[in-house]
């Protein structure tokens, strides 16, 4: 096979391969430069068909050959120009005004000189091949011909320059394009000095389509892959976020509704401690009643009835008041405190009720200060500690059961304090529960179910979480119950919060007149015993049914104290407040909010003043009237 017909169907071949490439590859966002590079090869293939046509049939081809390649070279290198300069979307605005002009200007003026026959002659010249005797026949250009040429070869060392500024500006794989341009020009000029009847040779610009194509076309190859595998990188990543953040939003999902059913529990604890402690008021004035009743002096059976009532009402009184746990304490509740203090106070009230039977191993690592109502935060730690001794008690049998409470750092910085024994572990159904109302372990033993979720209430009140799992023996069998307690960190320089003031000890005036009680109530019963508890205390009180009422007779009396109920239908104590500050400042100073609980945002809110006394229901006789002359002693 003659070697001009290898080189020509070894292109043609190689340049309508790539152009399929490209044409793909074109299509990937931020790959729309390339489809100039489509063009560049779809010219070069055209062009080396058009070679390979013309050397199996010189003398029927020759005619329109030379007139077509002219043409198909001045696109390929206006494709060129167009590739070398344009952005990375390959737009056609991207171009400078003078490359467009100088591109369909050349373009058009190769294809109309080639349409009229102005490039060549009609004959065929002879030529001597390297003075060897072959002959080869090739048209002649006429000097218009000549010219035109110039044009594809103008365009190439445009395109060469403009290769060498990326090579210079550090692109990757543009130094070999640089050296295939170098071969595509030698050899572009080497086929024009051909055709213009200068040099003896075969034609070599398909070889040097070979030779700044491929180049390219690795160059793009590669970087193609880089970035498939690059977005492959970032697929995977994305994935992997994707889940994150869908696990994420489903755990967020999880604690919303876990804060909403608190924030529910919360509310409804809050209305059933109102409607408990309104009754409750007047059944603990009712029986201290009783108990002053001269009939109980002589009777031992009613004495002691009474004071199982009593028992029973301050029962009652601490359930409720363990059921709003979950609102967070005042600050003035909040003091410094070293969870190792507090778990050895647990441990010293609890003792006694494992003593003998239950061995305590405690670990005390460095913690951090935590701020909170002490007396609650023991509250907490005991309760697991009585339930694991149980729990031990009833697992070991004739041995010493172990019971583990360590106090540590966090990874994040938190205290924790966890309590860990050998019994036998909560059970699994209702494992996921624990902290629940009414979920309990000891539903065998009497338990009611609302000592762990009091505690959690405690610690999420503190800001805090409660964790329980069982820990597990190498067999997988469980090996005992675990309560983890995790306490944000306070340092103790940076601690906040307002030290309580003490009130110094109220002492009566003997002498002193009555002091005057206005009482504002909703609840006739509740009025009633509060009125006549306090006469019996040595106060005059004066009770209304409602805050318009007060206000109405306020107008014509002014008493020493106002004591209201918070909760009350037409017009809160929250709003009977307002009005008092708007009518009457100075009794607003002495003001005195009764409330079994509040059930809003805003109730809460307005309770948190620290300008205003507030007693929660039931409240002892005597105390209520002490509190009430502390109150008018110190507005006065």
């Amino acid at each position: 096979m003659d070697a001009s017909l290898f080189i020509a169907i070894v292109s043609l071949t190689l340049q309508f391969s790539t152009t399929v490439a490209m044409i793909v590859i074109a299509r990937a966002p931020g790959w729309q430069r390339v489809r100039w590079f489509a063009l560049v090869a779809c010219s070069a293939g055209l062009y080396s068909l058009s070679d390979a046509l013309g050397m199996v049939a010189p003398e029927q081809n020759s005619w329109w050959i030379t007139r077509v390649n002219i043409t198909l070279a001045t696109i390929h290198t206006a494709g060129w120009v167009a590739y070398t300069y344009a952005d990375r979307a390959g737009s056609w605005r991207s171009l400078s005004g003078r490359l467009r002009w100088w591109m369909i200007g050349g373009v058009l003026a190769a294809t109309v000189v080639s349409v009229l026959g102005l490039t060549d002659h009609t004959e065929l010249a002879a030529r001597d091949i390297l003075g060897r005797g072959g002959s080869a026949g090739g048209p002649i250009l006429t000097p218009i011909g000549q010219s035109v040429v110039f044009i594809p070869l103008i365009s190439i060392l445009l395109s060469a320059v403009g290769q060498v500024g990326r090579a210079r500006a550090g692109e990757e794989g543009a130094a070999s394009v640089v050296v295939g341009f170098f071969f595509f020009t030698l050899f572009a000029v080497e086929e024009a000095l051909v055709a213009a009847g200068m040099l003896d040779f075969i034609y070599l610009a398909d070889l040097g389509y070979i030779c700044v194509t491929l180049p390219v076309t690795m160059q793009l190859l590669r970087r193609f892959t880089r970035d498939a595998q690059r977005l492959d990188t970032l697929s995977t990543h994305l994935a992997e976020e994707v889940a994150r953040r869908t696990q994420e939003r489903d755990e967020a999902r999880v604690n919303l509704i876990e804060q909403q059913r608190l924030a529910s529990l919360g509310r409804l604890a809050a209305g059933v401690g109102h409607e408990i402690n309104n009754p409750l008021q007047y059944l603990r004035f009712s029986l201290d009643e009783l108990r002053e009743s001269p009939i109980m002096a002589s009777h031992e059976a009613l004495r002691e009835t009474l004071a199982h009532a009593f028992d029973g009402t301050e029962r009652i009184r601490k359930v409720v008041d363990d059921l709003r746990t979950y609102v967070r304490p005042s600050d003035d509740a909040l003091e410094l405190l070293d969870v190792r203090d507090i778990v050895r106070t647990a441990l010293r009230i609890g003792s006694p009720q494992w003593r003998h039977s239950v061995h305590v191993e405690t670990r005390f690592d460095d913690a951090p200060h935590v701020r909170g109502d002490e007396g609650k935060l023991v509250q907490v730690v005991l309760n697991p500690l009585v339930n694991g001794a149980q729990s031990v008690l009833q697992a070991a049998e004739s041995r010493t059961g172990v019971l583990c409470v360590s106090t540590r750092t966090g990874s994040d910085g938190w205290a924790e304090i966890e309590i860990a024994d050998e019994g036998g572990g909560f059970e699994p159904d209702i494992l996921s529960r624990l902290g629940e109302p009414y979920v309990t372990t000891k539903a065998s033993r009497g338990g009611t179910g609302l000592g762990l979720f009091v505690s959690r209430g405690i610690v999420e009140a503190h800001g805090g979480t409660m964790h329980f799992r069982n820990a597990a023996r190498s067999d997988g069998e469980s090996a005992g119950a675990v309560v983890l307690i995790r306490l944000p960190a306070v340092s103790p320089r940076h601690a906040t919060g307002r030290t309580p003031i003490s009130t110094p000890l109220f002492v009566s005036d003997a002498h002193a007149p009555p002091l005057r009680v206005l009482m504002v109530e909703d609840d006739r019963a509740i009025l009633s015993a509060l009125t006549r508890g306090l006469e019996r205390e040595g106060l005059l009180v004066h009770g209304v049914h409602s805050a318009a009422a007060a206000l109405e007779w306020l107008e014509q009396d002014q008493p020493d104290v106002v004591v209201s109920d918070l909760m009350m239908p037409g017009m809160s104590g929250a709003e009977f407040a307002n009005a008092l500050a708007a009518r009457h400042p100075a009794l607003r100073r002495r003001l005195v909010i009764m409330t079994g609980g509040a059930t809003t945002p805003d109730l809460e809110q307005f309770l948190a003043d620290p300008s205003l006394m507030v007693l929660g229901k039931p409240i002892a006789r005597q105390f209520l009237a002490e509190q009430l002359r502390k109150r008018a002693a110190a507005s006065a």
